[in-house]
This record gives C-alpha cells, sequence and structure tokens, in this order.
C-alpha cells in the first residue's frame, strides 16, 4: 500500500514533466546531506519520500495520515535565480512545482485514496547554494486504513491437534496427545 502510493506519483510525475528532468525516484528517507551529494550528479531531479503518518487512536481500524513529500532539486551554472525559474536550456524549479503540484492534488490510488496537498516548502540553506542546487518539498496527505493483517479464510483448517501435557510433579513423564479431526 505505501509502495503503490510512491509507485503512483513517481508515475504522474514522469507523465507531467516528461524528459525534463534526469531522475524521478524514491528516496529511502527524508533530505539528508548524502542524498543531495547523489541528487547532485542527476539535476534536475524529482525524488519522493514516504515521511511517516499519525494514527488515529479512536478509529476501530489501523488508520494513518500519511504524509508524502516531492522533493524539487535543480541546479544551474547560471546562478541562484535559473535554478528557481529556468531558462532557455534547463528547466527551473518553480516550472517543476508548478506542473507537479496539481498534478499530485487529487491523485488518486485505487483502493487507498486521495493526495491533497499539505505544504510547499523553500528547502534553501547556504550548504545547498555553495552546491549550486535549490531544492524544495511539497508535502501531500494521504487518508489511509491499512489492511486486516489476515483474512481467516486464508488459515488451514484445524485438522490435527497435539499437545504436551505436564500431570504430577517433576518426576512424573509428560502426557502427550494427539488427535486428527473430521472435517
Amino acid at each position: 500500500m505505501l509502495a503503490e502510493v510512491e509507485d503512483a506519483m513517481i508515475e504522474r510525475c514522469r507523465r507531467v514533466v516528461g524528459d525534463h528532468v534526469q531522475t524521478i525516484e524514491d528516496l529511502p528517507s527524508g533530505w539528508t546531506a548524502q542524498l543531495l551529494s547523489a541528487a547532485l550528479r542527476k539535476v534536475p531531479g524529482i525524488y519522493i519520500s514516504w515521511g511517516g503518518g499519525r494514527g488515529d487512536s479512536d478509529a476501530q481500524s489501523a488508520t494513518l495520515a500519511a504524509r508524502y513529500v516531492v522533493y524539487v532539486v535543480t541546479g544551474h551554472a547560471s546562478g541562484e535565480r535559473e535554478r528557481r525559474r529556468g531558462n532557455k536550456r534547463q528547466v527551473g524549479a518553480y516550472e517543476l512545482l508548478e506542473r507537479i503540484v496539481p498534478a499530485l492534488h487529487t491523485l488518486s490510488v485505487p483502493d487507498v485514496g486521495s493526495l491533497t496537498l499539505q505544504s510547499v516548502d523553500n528547502l534553501y540553506s547556504d550548504q545547498l547554494d555553495r552546491k549550486g542546487v535549490v531544492v524544495y518539498g511539497a508535502a501531500f496527505r494521504l487518508g489511509m486504513t491499512f489492511p486486516a493483517p489476515f483474512d481467516l479464510a486464508d488459515l488451514a483448517d484445524f485438522e490435527l491437534y497435539t499437545g504436551t501435557h505436564r500431570i504430577g510433579g517433576e518426576d512424573d513423564p509428560d502426557t502427550e496427545s494427539r488427535a486428527e479431526l473430521p472435517q
């Protein structure tokens, strides 16, 4: 279920940005310095991460208000303004956000739910600026219910009973029983 949402988001991003980015992929966690170093080799890029969520303690089933974040990363040698706005040679972060945010807002994932935009954040830092990139994060929320842990129909029939019983004290031998139950 969690991976299905990531996959649907990646597919939708591919559809709306086409070949304007080098990569669209999922991340194992939130944005880190190590991930930034890897992303620098693939700019412009779009990265999707499941950011966890909050459970509903009053619900009868395991429900979650999940948070997914889409990171947009662009880099231009021409400077910070071009990283945001793009130029004739390369797409900018604003252009990507203007395509993916409306495309993901209300994206319906079958048997899970629909995404809704929660926020868009400028993740500017001096470190990013020195590396020649800008990063924006667009967060979406999605109410989801985890499936039941198992379906009772999937369990095997109770056909055989075996047991070891302790009767008496430590010096008394254990009693074992076995019974095949008719179906």
